[in-house]
């Protein structure tokens, strides 16, 4: 019988990484990899649905065994949680309406800046803007509904992302970069779950080095750009 992992997912589905997973159609760049993973491991997949704010919190609890779900690796959670090898690198970006520009970071004065709730792009923006008025969204969608409305001027995103979005409203476009904000994406796993984080990582070198990681790579990140 195979061993089966409970995996938890960002109830706001942070799409291209993958789609909300009570829809018709489950796909994304994480999904298709953690398939691939499974199946070198033989193990099977349990997946559970939460609310951003709360599934690190279920993770550290010992509620889920992973997750992989756009999950940026940070020093800070290093020290709490384990990561796998990083499988996607990225950028913050800065998203507004075609027609408007943003050169530097001092452009940024004055506008009314939209970011999620609880995530690495809220403490980036409320430590290089605290003169800025901030609106907060619980969701990836209500976010961009802001900027749409024209209820924020400019939104901050993780780079894959924002480039799911992007296909959807072509009326949006990225201004520019966020410098010094290149991160990573890996798959989060219990501290002291060491076995698992090396079987994983075994595999995916083995995915990287069969050329399986770049198929699934380039289907996903084709025509978004990641960073500068």
């Amino acid at each position: 019988m195979k061993h089966t992992l409970k995996i938890g997912l960002d109830s706001a589905a942070p799409f291209p990484m993958h789609s909300d997973y009570n829809s018709d159609l489950f796909e994304g760049f994480e999904v298709d990899l953690i398939k691939e993973l499974s199946a070198l491991l033989d193990l099977e997949l349990h997946y559970e649905v939460s609310l951003w704010a709360d599934i690190l919190e279920k993770l550290y609890k010992g509620e889920l065994d992973m997750i992989c779900s756009a999950v940026t690796m940070t020093t800070s959670r290093q020290m709490i949680l384990e990561f796998s090898k990083p499988y996607l690198a990225f950028q913050l970006c800065a998203v507004i309406k075609k027609g408007n520009i943003l050169t530097d970071i001092k452009s940024f004065q004055g506008k009314k800046i939209g970011i999620r709730t609880a995530t690495e792009a809220e403490k980036y923006v409320m430590a290089q803007f605290p003169g800025n008025v901030t609106v907060h969204a619980e969701t990836n969608n209500e976010l961009y509904q802001k900027l749409l409305a024209g209820r924020i001027d400019v939104l901050i995103d993780d780079s894959p992302i924002a480039g799911g979005f992007l296909k959807k409203h072509p009326s949006l476009h990225i201004g520019m970069f966020m410098p010094e904000t290149e991160s990573n994406y890996a798959i989060a796993m219990k501290k002291g779950d060491v076995e698992l984080k090396n079987e994983i990582n075994a595999k995916l070198e083995l995915l990287m080095a069969n050329g399986t990681y770049q198929t699934i790579h380039d289907k996903w990140f084709k025509q978004i750009q990641l960073v500068i």
